[in-house]
């Protein structure tokens, strides 16, 4: 690569055609600049590496420019030579996650009625304007409300719903949007042939899914990428030496959710924690991608910024699911997402999530495992009443039982769902994934609860617990951690 500096700051935008999307703000700053009607303070607010801040310098170059262009800077005058190189007396900018205080505030106002030293306009940039102090923004309130006509003000914030409304209302307020992952992936591209890096199409790809819209993550990645001092970057030596989650996880994590295969689940996230893999990431990656399965299920993968390889993997996954089953395991994900931090075990976040999703669904259910199945056995309904007399049982009444049995206990339905369940005419036989999750169960009250609702079901058998062959030892100590944590 050529040069040192960094990529970000390197191909930072000198001019608003430069700038990846955010067209609908370039286009109105951009007539403000051309018929002067600048507006006296304005209001960036979107995700994280959007170009909120780099909006912000611009339009602080373009207002201050001694010979803009119909709105764009010349890039050449003194001005805009001074901005460039960080020499701008008449740009102010503050970090306010580390200026929250009302001092801070008032030291800003009391020099703002001095006089721009070489430009027409002072500007003052503040970052993350959220984290101001609540006191600290009514001292900003009056100057904002009874501004000179010299200063202009310029608050960017990730998380707009933290400002005071009277603070918004006085500020021209601009939207800015997550980039596309085609953008990002054109923009790599240039920007990796332009610094001569050799990497795959599949690997740029790779980059643009791991920034989520951030132009700014995507670069910095991509610096990483022209450090490895490889012959050729292709996707999986990204993924293995920068840590990055392969969507093939994500995938296979929800295949065993779909097919209700618990041990297949937590064989995965134990393979992903070995293997180095930031669970963290593993589990924001695993919400996104079961969001736009969702979106799949319901027609809309327009919507969705992947690869058309990809988009057609996930409509086979999604075909025949209802996609409520994906609303619910969005909602196990957003409960562990923020449960993730106070986890006292990494896995456990994700673990739980196997445990909470694993019903019945319309997804490829495994066929009755006894040949004794009367086909006019009735598909799960909890409003069904109690069955008099004795009925086979298959493997949706047994669904249906554990549905049943959630209402009281969902922690043992949860596993008993992601057992094997054999049975004849007087015994019903139950394999679990471990020895401790079989002395769990085994305790009188959960033998009871299942003998029980057995019974209302015309089910009167014997009840035998058994260790299921062919588990991993690994597997079967990770469920049981987990379910005793439930339990306790």
């Amino acid at each position: 690569m050529q040069g040192s500096q960094v990529l970000y700051r390197k191909y930072r935008p000198q001019k608003f055609s430069d700038l990846v999307n955010q067209d609908h703000v370039k286009q109105t700053l951009l007539n403000e600049i051309r018929f002067n009607k600048i507006s006296h303070a304005y209001l960036f607010a979107g995700p994280r590496g959007t170009g909120k801040t780099t909006m912000a310098r611009l339009l602080a170059k373009a207002i201050n420019c001694q010979d803009n262009q119909d709105g764009e800077p010349c890039g050449k005058c003194q001005n805009c030579l001074a901005l460039i190189e960080g020499r701008m007396l008449d740009l102010i900018e503050i970090d306010a996650a580390s200026h929250t205080g009302v001092d801070d505030v008032r030291s800003l106002i009391e020099k703002v009625n001095l006089a721009p030293a070489v430009g027409k306009y002072k500007v003052y940039i503040i970052d993350e304007a959220h984290m101001l102090s609540k006191n600290a923004f009514n001292a900003l309130l009056k100057t904002l409300e009874e501004p000179p006509s010299h200063a202009i003000f310029i608050l960017a914030t990730t998380e707009v719903h933290k400002l005071l409304p009277t603070i918004v209302s006085r500020c021209q307020y601009f939207d800015f949007h997550h980039l596309g992952w085609e953008a990002i992936t054109n923009y790599l591209k240039q920007i990796a042939a332009k610094e001569e890096i050799s990497i795959t199409d599949e690997a740029i790809a790779a980059v643009a899914e791991g920034a989520e819209g951030s132009l700014r993550d995507a670069l910095s990645i991509l610096d990483q990428v022209a450090s490895l001092n490889v012959t050729e970057v292709d996707r999986q030596t990204l993924e293995g030496l920068l840590g990055i989650v392969d969507v093939q996880i994500v995938r296979e994590l929800t295949e065993s959710i779909l097919s209700q295969n618990i041990t297949r689940g937590i064989d995965l996230i134990g393979q992903a924690y070995h293997q180095g893999y930031d669970l963290n990431q593993l589990l924001k990656r695993w919400m996104v991608y079961v969001r736009e399965l969702m979106m799949v299920s319901l027609g809309n993968d327009s919507l969705i910024s992947r690869s058309e390889d990809e988009k057609t993997s996930m409509r086979i996954q999604a075909k025949g699911v209802d996609y409520k089953i994906f609303v619910n395991l969005l909602q196990r994900l957003a409960e562990a997402n923020s449960q993730y931090k106070v986890a006292s075990m990494p896995q456990l976040a994700l673990e739980m999530v196997l445990f909470g999703a694993i019903k019945p669904s319309s997804h490829s259910v495994p066929p009755p495992t006894t040949t004794n199945v009367d086909s006019k056995v009735p598909k799960p309904d909890v409003t069904l009443p109690s069955v008099s007399s004795q009925t086979p049982l298959s493997q949706d009444l047994w669904l249906q039982i554990c549905q049943k049995i959630s209402t009281s206990n969902s922690a043992l339905a949860s596993l008993l769902r992601g057992s094997t369940v054999k049975c004849t005419e007087k015994q019903i036989v139950i394999e679990l994934p471990s020895e401790f999750l079989k002395n769990i169960v085994k305790k009188q009250a959960n033998v009871q609860v299942i003998s029980e609702m057995l019974k209302s079901f015309g089910q009167d058998l014997e009840i035998e617990l058994v260790v299921k062959a062919g588990a991993t030892e690994e597997a079967r100590e990770k469920v049981a951690e987990v379910f005793d944590i439930i339990q306790s």
